[in-house]
């Protein structure tokens, strides 16, 4: 059950990290953002997640682009709920996710998960961001869902 909360968690960093391109660092292409989300020895990943924008602008990620290219090691499935806003502090390097709902499925149990305001760091002047050692708590789903869990991320615009 540690395993299923920590992929939503992931998926949570994730959606938050995808924010992180700061002033000073060259402006994505094509609005778009590869994610990776490690939790309890397992990864989500998906490429080409679309933005409404380019940071350092607020921008919003569309799940719709997400969803359908999340693959999981193991039989956990996640989907992002929302389409998170994501805000960016060029001066600290950081980016901001207004709010992020997921949920996440595995054995026949759903557990959902939410997190306001989670943030990730830029690494230096490249476009990747991480997050690691972040807490997600869960917002509903069934009893045997753990109540939160920690993940690390890293995304990559392109």
């Amino acid at each position: 059950m540690a395993r299923l909360t920590t992929k939503i968690t992931g998926l949570i960093v994730g959606a938050m990290a995808v924010s992180g391109l700061t002033a000073g660092v060259a402006l994505a292409d094509h609005a778009k953002v590869d994610g990776t989300i490690t939790a309890a020895g397992d990864t989500c990943s998906w490429t080409d997640g679309s933005l409404d924008g380019n940071p350092p602008q607020t921008v919003t990620l569309d799940r719709t682009t997400v969803n359908p290219n999340v693959t999981c090691t193991g039989s956990v499935s996640v989907t992002l709920n929302n389409d998170p806003t994501i805000s960016f502090d060029d001066t600290a390097g950081t980016a901001t996710a207004d709010l992020i709902s997921v949920t996440v499925q595995r054995s026949g149990i759903t557990c959902e998960y939410e997190a306001a305001g989670l943030q990730a760091q830029r690494e230096g002047t490249t476009r990747t961001y991480t997050a690691t050692g972040v807490t997600i708590e869960k917002s509903g789903g069934s009893f045997l869902c753990p109540s939160s869990t920690t993940a690390d991320a890293q995304f990559v615009f392109h």
